[in-house]
């Protein structure tokens, strides 16, 4: 991609180096030294790595999905800003999920449909970026990590995904349509309903925890 991308470390830029944000980046980006040592613990248990941060060597935009198994979540309306625009554009955006090497590391790939862009972006090319990776751990034995079980998993690695998108303003999220998947029919219309609002006005990590907390209910852990 020829232009800057939030998506991808934000817009600041080092001349010579890349984005900016890419500096606080490991020099090992090998999986397991990512979510040993880099992985925000955003609320008990919860770990996660987004490109809207920094870019892992591992997290790259690709004309193809990058697992067969991949599972479409859903499609988010949403306000486009990811590439500065003088001009409010709203989008659509597929949210696909798999798994990481890990039965409880997910991989969220999003791809952002040309739409209006082509007209403002002349060379934008829809691809299919991983965005977002999500370490879910739980200490109880034998626990069950898989995602059609733990429906409010799946809400949470949404509401992380919208949060590192930057949509906390009101109006940036239209809806949010749920595929006909078995992930995406297990996602509460209560939940569904709510996501336009959800995270408005939410602009900080202590106050993002706080909402994921209210959200969650989950029982992954013996305390839990």
């Amino acid at each position: 991609m020829q232009y800057l991308m939030s998506r991808y470390g934000g817009h600041n830029v080092i001349i010579g180096k890349g984005k900016a944000s890419n500096e606080l980046l490991p020099e090992d980006q090998s999986l397991d030294n990512m979510l040993d040592n880099y992985a925000k613990e955003i609320i008990p248990n919860h770990f996660f790595i987004s490109s809207y941060d920094a870019q892992p060597e591992y997290m790259a935009s690709m004309e193809n999905l990058i697992s067969t198994k991949a599972v479409k979540l859903g499609t988010l309306h949403h306000r486009f800003n990811e590439v500065f625009i003088q001009d409010d554009l709203f989008v659509e955006t597929d949210i696909y999920i798999t798994n990481h090497n890990w039965n409880n590391v997910y991989a969220v790939i999003i791809k952002t449909h040309k739409g209006y862009l082509e007209y403002f972006v002349s060379d934008y090319v829809s691809y299919y970026d991983y965005v977002l990776q999500v370490f879910i751990r739980s200490n109880i034995e034998n626990y069950d990590s898989k995602l059609f079980k733990n429906p409010k998993s799946v809400e949470l690695i949404l509401l992380i995904l919208f949060y590192k998108m930057g949509l906390n303003f009101e109006g940036d999220i239209e809806s949010f349509v749920p595929s006909k998947t078995y992930l995406g029919k297990n996602i509460s219309k209560s939940f569904v309903d709510s996501i336009p609002e959800k995270i408005v006005g939410i602009e900080n990590d202590e106050d993002f925890s706080k909402l994921l907390l209210e959200h969650g209910n989950l029982n992954i852990s013996k305390n839990g």
